[in-house]
């Protein structure tokens, strides 16, 4: 139990949901009155100007994808090709930055120096189909997730990473490997502030009212994972799991 004292009385409350998939648990959301994870100020964000219908790689790879231009070829600075920036040099190597229906977002050198733009699919080799759908599969799982990490959730199928994108650093870690594979487990434990009225003295010896604030544990939520992913949700005392609606995510594709 933990003791914490504060002027203002409030009560902060603590929520958790998830649901049942077959036998198996499929999604759990926790509430603290404390952030136990990065405040969504503190997450990183892209200094790309977006375009609507274009796929960011930054937002779902971590390393450089790599295409060659196969000649001489025009860069814009939008799908709308509303400026031209100048010739990519031919046979030289440049980094995808988003791909779209009809084009790619690259950087690359130019006569001018190093620039960034859109360019024709047909200028760039390297890039293939499955690659693309890939991509684009890779995109809608990261909606997905990024939807369950702003409103604090968990699923069956998101990585550890993503588990403490979503709820923080767990209370406890639990690791094994077997002839099966590696296992994991997070637990996290909730707690409810509950207020307590005490009375304490001035520097003039008045007494006044004050506020303290005990923390009790009310339960604890158990991740466990297989090879990295989220494979099940298990509840323990003082946890409300009914009316949860069914949540699971494919597991990330591996480009590389």
């Amino acid at each position: 139990m933990k003791r914490s004292s504060h002027l203002c009385p409030g009560v902060a409350l603590f929520a958790l949901a998830f649901t049942l998939l077959g036998a198996s648990l499929a999604e759990a959301q926790l509430r603290t009155s404390v952030p136990i994870r990065p405040s969504k100020a503190d997450r990183p964000v892209s200094r790309l100007a977006r375009e609507d219908g274009a796929i960011y790689l930054e937002d779902l790879v971590k390393q450089d994808l790599k295409a060659r231009v196969i000649q001489a070829a025009p860069l814009y600075n939008s799908l709308q090709a509303d400026r031209w920036l100048g010739n990519l040099f031919a046979n030289q190597e440049v980094t995808v930055l988003a791909i779209s229906e009809r084009a790619f977002r690259v950087r690359g050198q130019a006569k001018q120096g190093q620039v960034a733009g859109w360019v024709g699919k047909g200028m760039i080799e390297g890039i293939t189909e499955e690659m693309e759908a890939n991509l684009g599969k890779l995109h809608e799982r990261h909606v997905l997730v990024s939807d369950l990490i702003e409103n604090r959730q968990v699923a069956l199928g998101m990585t550890q990473g993503e588990v403490m994108d979503s709820l923080g650093t767990p209370s406890k870690r639990n690791a094994a490997v077997d002839k099966e594979g590696q296992t994991a487990e997070f637990e996290y434990t909730t707690f409810e502030r509950v207020p307590q009225t005490t009375t304490a003295f001035d520097h003039f010896g008045r007494p006044f009212q004050t506020i303290t604030y005990l923390e009790v544990e009310t339960g604890n939520v158990k991740i466990g994972f297989e090879q990295g992913l989220v494979s099940r949700i298990e509840e323990s005392e003082g946890v409300n799991l009914q009316n949860a609606a069914i949540r699971v995510v494919p597991p990330p594709i591996v480009l590389f």
